[in-house]
């Protein structure tokens, strides 16, 4: 029998992904926080089409993860270090470790602190709406890429199962997303709006500022991106899932702590870094973290 794909991060993307590859026959155990509650749990999908498929997944502590032949991170970018660490000691270094969180930084992080390991990073743009603890409804197809951040190795299957392509220039398409949620994440959280408030020409002098300092920064980095590039991406992506309400606002919402400083404090922290003015980000950064504070 294959050994399951254990997964951290049971939020909407952790439950989507469960669910996406539970109809592909992939057994699938979600890995909590120390304590946690174990046990197998009835999970329910509702698929892009409306329908409803109901699937059981284990749940279980940290200490209890069994050999899996990937590990799949999808929790915040903040929480990333915490949960992975403990993890490492029980898993082969040919394991593949799939990051999937927001942002910047982490995912290289743990790659330098622990190469021994096999670390891989991805994006997925779906949209997923979490119904309750254990209910998600998929809002919206997106795309799904992954490769490795130190070695070259195959697509993990289960991946693949589900829609995954391989980019061995993952590290370019990160930088895609993070200008996507730079331009959009800050922005609703900070003005309560779902995405597609964020294409009303009333924004679009903030967007066009905050193009040009991540293109500028990236720059710096060696990464090739135009201003009018990274504009056009966040409005598709804002058109594209016009009703969806970001990550940052929800946690805004709920009180809990952000994903800013991976995004925009990112590219702030490399601004700084390499002498670059990146004066909104930096003001979508303070405030932010000042409704956080609240």
């Amino acid at each position: 029998m294959a050994e399951p794909i254990a997964l951290v991060g049971g939020g909407a993307i952790g439950q989507l992904m469960a669910g996406l590859m539970a109809q592909q026959g992939i057994e699938v155990v979600i890995i909590g926080r120390p304590g946690c509650d174990c046990g197998v749990r009835e999970h329910r999908l509702t698929t892009l089409e409306g329908d409803t498929f109901r699937h059981r997944v284990r749940h279980l502590t940290p200490e209890a993860m069994p050999p899996c032949r990937a590990l799949l991170i999808t929790t915040k970018a903040y929480q990333v270090q915490e949960a992975v660490t403990p993890l490492l000691p029980r898993l082969s270094s040919q394991t593949p470790i799939v990051l999937l969180h927001n942002g910047l930084g982490p995912q290289q992080a743990l790659a330098r602190r622990f190469p021994e390991h096999n670390w891989w990073a991805g994006t997925l743009t779906d949209g997923g709406l979490r119904q309750g603890q254990d209910a998600v409804t998929h809002t919206g197809l997106g795309q799904r890429f992954a490769g490795p951040l130190l070695r070259q190795d195959a697509l993990p299957d289960a991946l693949a199962a589900i829609g995954f392509e391989l980019d061995a220039r993952i590290e370019l398409r990160l930088w895609h997303k993070l200008a996507v949620n730079a331009l959009i994440n800050p922005l609703t959280a900070l003005h309560r709006c779902p995405n597609g408030e964020l294409t009303r020409a009333e924004f679009l002098p903030t967007l066009t500022r905050l193009s040009e300092e991540l293109a500028e920064v990236a720059a710096s980095q060696g990464v090739s991106m135009e201003a009018d590039e990274v504009l056009a991406l966040g409005l598709k992506v804002a058109r594209a899932t016009a009703k969806n309400r970001s990550s940052m606002l929800t946690d805004v919402d709920a009180g809990r702590q952000t994903e800013i400083e991976a995004i925009s404090g990112f590219v702030v922290a490399l601004a700084d870094k390499a002498g670059i003015e990146a004066p909104t980000h930096r003001d979508n950064l303070d405030r932010v973290k000042a409704l956080q504070s609240r």
